[in-house]
């Protein structure tokens, strides 16, 4: 029961994403041919062969597209998902060049060819859907494009799920009615107004003989009005038959079917479904999911760590003598600290202190100034001449690009804190620091580094709440100069 109009929408989709794959094609040939000789690639004698590969590659183009699901619903999905799927497809669609270029002899055919392809065919790809779904929410603000939509709830539930679609305007959704499994006993007559104003079709009771009811109800709904999706908002346990019985509606009728999960009120975390063997599987996070945009920091952590280790090897080296010239001890401290998700690493930093400063602590532990677990003095009586130097230029933290190599810390992240310091941890929420991996500066240290813990771990939330590839290059532009300034390095 797929909508006319939608049909249309999805068909000019699907025209445009192949114009787009295809400009990519040519554009990639010509920034790798050289500019004499790109023409006479775009001249390929026509022959049957030829157009049948052509005919043959643009409908792999299309199933590939199909594939990752690109033809959806994402209405209720977050971009970074739509981003995701787009560069898989591009990748998949890049394939045959990669594996067939060599047989079937293509002169362009290379390692660049494939970087321009993929770097072209996602650009124009995402801001072709960023451009289509700007449209949508025009047209759906205008009362276009609008899906019909039942709703299936439990008690307040159902009236609660309405009015969240009803106020989301953007979303296309047009309520036809809200079925109550077990309305208020204030509804009296079994009939109340909701959030769009038509008529309430309430059904009594729980159970085998109320499940049936419900299930006609939504049934001759169904039979009534042209009905794209069905919201279902039960309880997981009790309302499992009557969630397996609209289920198969839905699927014998071809409408779509959101369930809308009462697992828990989510504050802070989010959840997305994920799948096992087709078995739906309800994820919920509180760091950032892994996405096309976790991939995209790692490599710009890689990046950054391999040009910083090669500029900075001169001054490390010279660092490493100058520590060795001024105390005993090796160059290096290495201390075990805690990362992603609470497990250990090896921390790796240029040595500021005495050889035994850990053992040393213990009896320093009354002139603590920082507030909380951990542990910090302005004037720490364990730092050397060359220690205190290189601290307050941060040459110290050098030597963790090799961590950032490693993948136990990133760039930009909440600053990795040693054990001593967790362990004494009695907050259960200062935990959810660990959900995302540490990193050598974070919003903390650019916005003053402070010895306050409440201050450090609210920081460190809203870089967790609001991380964004813009936020980390944000946090890299500030820390240059909060480095040169040496402001709050101690």
């Amino acid at each position: 029961m797929t909508n006319p109009h939608r049909r249309t929408v999805l068909a000019m989709l699907k025209i445009a994403d192949l114009v787009v794959l295809s400009w990519a094609f040519i554009g990639a040939i010509c920034l790798v041919v050289p500019g004499e000789h790109w023409i006479k690639v775009l001249e390929t004698k026509v022959k049957i062969r030829n157009v049948l590969y052509m005919v043959g590659y643009v409908a792999y183009w299309q199933l590939v597209l199909r594939a990752f699901g690109l033809y959806r619903s994402y209405r209720l999905a977050p971009i970074a998902r739509e981003w995701r799927d787009l560069a898989l497809a591009v990748l998949a669609s890049a394939a045959p060049v990669a594996l067939l270029g060599e047989i079937l002899h293509l002169e362009f055919a290379s390692q660049n060819f494939l970087a321009y392809f993929f770097a072209l065919g996602f650009l124009g790809l995402a801001g072709e859907r960023r451009l289509v779904r700007a449209l949508a929410r025009s047209m759906r603000h205008h009362g276009r494009n609008l899906r019909n939509v039942v709703v299936v709830g439990d008690g307040d539930e159902g009236l609660q799920t309405a009015a969240r679609l009803a106020r989301r305007g953007d979303l296309g959704y047009r309520i036809v009615d809200v079925v109550e499994l077990n309305p208020p006993q204030a509804a009296g007559s079994g009939a109340a107004s909701h959030p769009t104003g038509s008529h309430l079709r309430v059904v009594n009771g729980k159970g085998g003989a109320g499940h049936a009811h419900v299930l006609e109800q939504v049934s001759a709904l169904i039979a009534r009005h042209p009905i794209d999706e069905v919201f279902v908002s039960v309880p997981l346990d009790s309302g499992q038959p009557l969630l397996r019985a609209i289920i198969s509606l839905c699927e014998e009728q071809g409408i779509t079917l959101r369930v809308v999960s009462s697992v828990a009120d989510l504050m802070l975390a989010r959840a997305q479904i994920d799948e096992v063997e087709g078995q739906p599987v309800i994820t919920i996070f509180t760091g950032p999911p892994d996405s096309i945009l976790l991939t995209a920091k790692r490599a710009i952590d890689i990046g950054i760590a391999l040009v910083s280790l090669l500029m900075a090897a001169p001054v490390m080296l010279l660092t490493a003598i100058a520590i060795r010239l001024d105390s005993s001890g090796p160059a290096l401290f290495v201390q075990d600290r805690v990362g992603l998700s609470g497990r250990r690493f090896k921390f790796y930093k240029f040595r500021t202190m005495v050889q035994d400063a850990e053992q040393r602590q213990a009896d320093l532990e009354s002139l603590n100034e920082a507030q909380g677990p951990v542990f910090k003095i302005r004037n720490d009586p364990r730092i050397t001449r060359v220690g205190r130097l290189i601290r307050r230029l941060s040459i110290d933290e050098l030597p963790q690009l090799i961590n950032v190599l490693k993948g136990d810390m990133s760039i930009v992240g909440p600053r990795p804190l040693p054990v001593r310091d967790v362990e004494r941890i009695d907050v259960r929420a200062h935990k959810r620091r660990f959900s995302i991996k540490p990193g050598i500066t974070c919003l903390w240290q650019v916005s003053g580094r402070e010895p306050s813990f409440d201050d450090w771990i609210k920081t460190d939330m809203e870089y967790i709440d609001n991380w964004s590839l813009g936020l980390d290059f944000e946090i890299m532009m500030k820390t240059i100069p909060a480095v040169l300034s040496g402001r709050g390095a101690y």
